[in-house]
């Protein structure tokens, strides 16, 4: 019979440093799930109805983030510019693996699946821009602008004309966060 040391209570593993979390501002009716990441040294505001998905990273080590109301930030997201602040309008669609490092993304508008939008960045109201296309730093994009392909441009004429469409997309994210807020949970850890 061999005899072993006994176990020892101290753990050579050192935990990993835990970052400070930003000065934070989120509306009582946003939700921010538990496994979001949000970090920084700067002020983040996320508004009403906002959804902040598993995983999706908010980080204000550069300047301030702004999320306006009724806006989704999808898993491995990443929204913050090391350089300077970001203002995210109402109503826009960050999805899953999208960089957005923008002055600004206005209202309405769609940053699809791992589409960059460069630092300095100035999109306008229900812009789109497609999966994997990239608008590079300090880019100024006008309002109902496209995104597609080989990172062409062209301007939507439906949405830009008609105010009905512009109402029924709105309307279609309002039914998409309130699905989203029964489907993610929303983390305490954020509200104190």
């Amino acid at each position: 019979m061999t005899s072993r040391p006994a176990p020892s209570k101290r753990s050579s593993a050192a935990a990993p440093p835990s970052e400070p979390k930003p000065p934070l501002k989120i509306h009582s009716l946003a939700v921010i799930s538990e496994r979001a990441q949000i970090t920084g040294s700067k002020p983040i505001e996320i508004g009403e109805n906002t959804i902040i998905h598993p995983h999706a990273a908010i980080r204000s080590a550069g300047g301030s983030v702004t999320i306006g109301d009724n806006c989704t930030v999808s898993e491995t997201a990443i929204v913050g510019n090391e350089e300077g602040d970001v203002v995210i309008g109402d109503g826009v669609n960050i999805e899953t693996g999208a960089i957005v490092q923008a002055k600004s993304v206005g209202d309405g508008s769609v940053i699809d699946i791992k589409a960059t939008v460069g630092k300095g960045a100035v999109i306008g109201k229900y812009c789109n821009i497609a999966p994997l296309c990239e608008v590079k730093d300090n880019e100024e994009l006008p309002d109902y602008t496209v995104v597609y392909g080989d990172n062409q441009r062209r301007i939507n004429t439906t949405v830009a004309n008609n105010a009905e469409v512009r109402d029924a997309k709105d309307k279609g994210q309002m039914m998409q966060i309130e699905l989203l807020k029964k489907l993610i949970p929303d983390a305490p850890k954020w509200r104190s």
